[in-house]
């Protein structure tokens, strides 16, 4: 057995050779990142540090590498996961999953059904609708229709007609929205608990993603794996990332240059702000999860998507000890690991860190639910602190802005 060969620590190191890994490193490059290195030979494993927030890679070959910020191009991670609904192996028509788009599927004056929807069948939508018969969306665990905007009233219509005549020329088809669940998939179509009968000439899954068998070890922040951070039908956060996995980004489409530019944004945001940690928020990847995409999916706002945070340095103030953390009026004694630093764009001082409760008071989900806000006390010091979410491992994060409740050096 070789002895690995420890190389320096890379900014980038792309997974895969093919388009979508083309189209990532010329995004980077657009945004004047060069330190870009891809591993000789299949990854076998990848490891964070939490303390040094790097990843650390070994191939099949023996080589380990060691990057700040990991893209996968390849789609050996996640596949596409088909519920077992009653009688789905009785359909005489089409049906596939819309992240393995079947080759010369042709959708013209076809019934399409479209179960789900995530993010890979959004993408394909409006060409469905534009070509398709009739297209019918069927929500389906977890995801459910969020009406975002109210539908104009008559009278507001009859405005819009004389102000904008453009806008009441817009007759474009739209896809019939399906509420109720389904019972039953028939030969001719789609039967939901409401008796009413869905006829269907194709059958297109939108239902999310699954952790593929020979997925390669990949573990997260405080050890979590890969095949514990994804429930079967849910999906990573626009394609590109997953809560628990810290710079580590995935561009495998269907829209994979919409992919690759909100991935450079996420690392520009990273150099701007001289993080060395951004990692999507849960309740972002919650929220995305959970809705049908009636559309290609918009991209959030990465500075309100993600967490960032930097590495301890000499310019970033700790502190790990014990602590009074205020709920409600109720005090509890914690322990709490701190890190904080000045950030260049507001200017202001952003603190961050993980609350570990006391085993003999432990933080119960009802003092949770009280409020998520709270007041935390080092010593002699409070400042305001807000709860942002349970970790994987039975922890709490919290943050605050504004002077921290430990004190800084100089002051």
């Amino acid at each position: 057995m070789t002895q690995a060969a420890v190389a320096a620590i890379r900014d980038v190191v792309i997974l895969g050779d093919g388009s979508a890994g083309q189209a990532m490193s010329s995004e980077l490059l657009a945004a004047g990142i060069t330190d870009i290195a891809r591993p000789i030979g299949e990854v076998a494993s990848s490891r964070f540090d939490d303390d040094a927030h790097t990843w650390e890679l070994r191939t099949a070959p023996g080589e380990s590498v060691r990057a700040r910020v990991v893209i996968a191009t390849d789609p050996s991670v996640f596949v596409g996961w088909t519920p077992e609904l009653l009688g789905c192996n009785d359909f005489r028509g089409d049906s596939f999953h819309a992240s393995r788009w079947r080759p010369g599927f042709d959708p013209a004056g076809k019934r399409i059904a479209v179960i789900g929807t995530d993010a890979s069948a959004g993408h394909y939508l409006q060409q469905l609708i534009e070509s398709a018969c009739t297209v019918t969306i069927f929500a389906h665990a977890p995801r459910r229709f969020v009406a975002e905007i109210p539908l104009p009233s008559t009278r507001v219509k009859r405005w819009l007609r004389r102000h904008n005549p453009l806008a009441s020329r817009d007759r474009r088809p739209r896809p019939a929205l399906v509420a109720a669940a389904i019972s039953a998939i028939t030969a001719s179509g789609i039967r939901t608990d409401d008796g009413v009968e869905h006829d269907a000439d194709a059958i297109i899954y939108g239902t999310g993603f699954t952790i593929a068998d020979h997925a390669p070890d990949l573990v997260g922040t405080g050890g979590l794996a890969i095949k514990a951070a994804l429930d079967d039908g849910t999906e990573p956060f626009l394609g590109v990332a997953l809560h628990g996995f810290p710079n580590y980004f995935w561009v495998t489409g269907p829209d994979v240059g919409a992919q690759a530019r909100y991935v450079a944004q996420c690392l520009g945001l990273m150099e701007r702000t001289g993080s060395t940690r951004i990692e999507v928020r849960r309740s972002s990847q919650q929220v995305f999860s959970d809705r049908a995409h009636v559309g290609p999916a918009q991209p959030f706002q990465v500075s309100s998507a993600f967490d960032l945070s930097s590495a301890a340095t000499p310019d970033n103030e700790t502190y790990d000890g014990e602590a009074t953390l205020t709920i409600a009026g109720a005090c509890h004694p914690v322990r709490v690991r701190l890190s904080g630093h000045l950030d260049p764009i507001d200017g202001r001082y952003h603190w961050q860190g993980t609350v570990f409760s006391s085993p003999s008071q432990p933080l119960t989900d009802e003092v949770l639910k009280q409020s998520r806000t709270a007041m935390l006390t080092v010593g002699e010091r409070t400042a305001p602190a807000r709860i942002t979410e349970q970790t994987p491992w039975g922890t709490h994060s919290l943050a605050g802005v504004g002077a921290p409740p430990y004190a800084l050096s100089g002051r």
